[in-house]
């Protein structure tokens, strides 16, 4: 946790701002309760003190006085102190109370508490205002809640796990809504280390030839300068399009033949390693044309520059997903490395080894196209070299596959139904390179 970030402060703010309320809330809270407790308590003894002083005045009291179940003590005690009828519970008893009533006042509640500690709720009713009056009381053991502090206890439980359970709620929110802007701080950074290389590079040549114009030769300065040139192009419009690909501006959906998506950019490809295609027929998503396209077009590129001799595309549908798989012969990536290489700017040694241009956003704007259109980018397992497959959601049933053949810079045509007869199965379209 570091102290000095909105998340922290934002969360010590609120725990703060909580835990006051909390406080106020819970001490109102316990002497709510404790209240409502103790009126109910004395309300039940005011009633059964004065039924029983009423019983008195009429000359109607049994013995011993049968009491209720809430309030359990009863006795009659007279002008001297002394015990002349009480309940049951109370039998045997001493004096629940010295307090005896004025006669103006002739109903008082008191809590006596023993010297063991245990204490009394009780009400005190004087029967008539004649000094040798008896009183009347009635009562019962203090409850639990009142004579102990698990009320507290409780109360301060139930505050802690609520300030417990906001502060976390809070940090986590905080945290999620901050994430985007700290991605995109980090985002920045990456960006500017990047582009201070060629920047310094296109520095350095341009201030080399104005230091020493006799000893540098002009046409190198200018060629160095253009492919620094160049490799900032390529950063500025890959940043560009993964702005657009965050971006509310979606270009809107089309129905696209992935298998003809496929083979087009294919069939695009410069000289350089071979490419084979395996293609189902009418596997078809929703998405943008330009964008799958680039996709397609960064894989099959990245598949070529670590293939030895061949790359292999195939195009299938599987459990109403459709499925693009680009596999090499290359070295692969570890599985250590096989989420690492679609961060931004991240490039393997492999691939500065064999490439040392390229922005390193290739395979980042592929996943964000991939996720864009709902679907996934990975690499999955391989017994050769690296399979990256791509997952969308399919729209319509896919046919039976077909296999077709590339070479880079040749073209695909149809070929005739009765060319190779025997070797075509039923279903299938064949297509010859050249």
């Amino acid at each position: 946790m570091n102290p000095q970030s909105i998340q922290t402060r934002s969360t010590i703010a609120t725990a703060g701002l909580l835990l006051v309320a909390l406080i106020v809330g819970g001490v109102a809270l316990d002497l709510a309760i404790r209240y409502r407790i103790q009126n109910q308590v004395f309300f039940a003894a005011e009633q059964a003190a004065a039924r029983w002083s009423a019983a008195a005045r009429n000359g109607a009291v049994p013995r011993p006085i049968p009491t209720l179940t809430d309030i359990p003590l009863v006795q009659f005690v007279d002008a001297r102190g002394r015990v002349v009828n009480s309940s049951l519970q109370a039998a045997g008893m001493p004096p629940l109370s010295t307090l005896r009533p004025p006669a103006d006042d002739r109903l008082q509640k008191r809590t006596e508490c023993s010297g063991r500690g245990r204490c009394v709720m009780l009400m005190a009713n004087r029967v008539s205002p004649a000094v040798d009056s008896p009183v009347v009381y009635a009562g019962t053991a203090q409850p639990s809640l009142l004579a102990t502090h698990n009320l507290e206890y409780v109360i301060s439980a139930g505050g802690i796990l609520i300030l417990v359970s906001v502060a976390w709620v809070t940090w986590w929110a905080v945290g999620r809504t901050l994430r985007p802007v700290e991605r995109e701080r980090q985002f920045a950074s990456t960006t500017s280390h990047e582009l201070r290389t060629p920047i310094a590079g296109l520095r350095a040549r341009l201030e080399e030839a104005l230091l020493y114009p006799d000893d540098v030769d002009p046409r190198d300065t200018i060629q160095g300068a253009l492919r620094a040139t160049d490799r900032l192009e390529e950063i500025v419009d890959d940043l560009l399009l993964l702005t657009r690909l965050r971006g509310p501006d979606a270009a809107s959906p089309e129905l696209i033949e992935l298998g003809a998506l496929v083979t087009g950019e294919v069939a695009t490809l410069g000289p350089g390693v071979p490419v084979r295609v395996r293609a189902g027929r009418d596997v078809r998503v929703h998405g943008s044309r330009i964008q799958l396209a680039r996709l397609v077009g960064n894989l099959l590129s990245n598949a070529r520059r670590h293939a030895v001799s061949a790359v292999t595309v195939s195009v299938d549908s599987v459990g109403g997903q459709a499925l693009v798989a680009v596999t090499d012969d290359g070295a692969g990536v570890p599985p250590e490395d096989r989420e690492r290489v679609f961060e931004r700017f991240v490039r393997l040694d492999e691939a500065r080894r064999r490439d040392s241009g390229g922005s390193g956003l290739g395979l980042a704007i592929s996943r964000d196209i991939a996720r864009a259109h709902k679907g996934t980018l990975r690499i999955e397992d391989s017994p050769v070299g690296a399979r990256f497959v791509l997952m969308l959601p399919l729209v319509g049933t896919a046919g039976a596959a077909g296999k077709w053949t590339f070479a880079p810079g040749e073209t695909a045509v149809r070929a005739r139904r009765n060319i190779w007869p025997a070797r075509r199965p039923p279903g299938y379209e064949c297509y010859r390179v050249g």
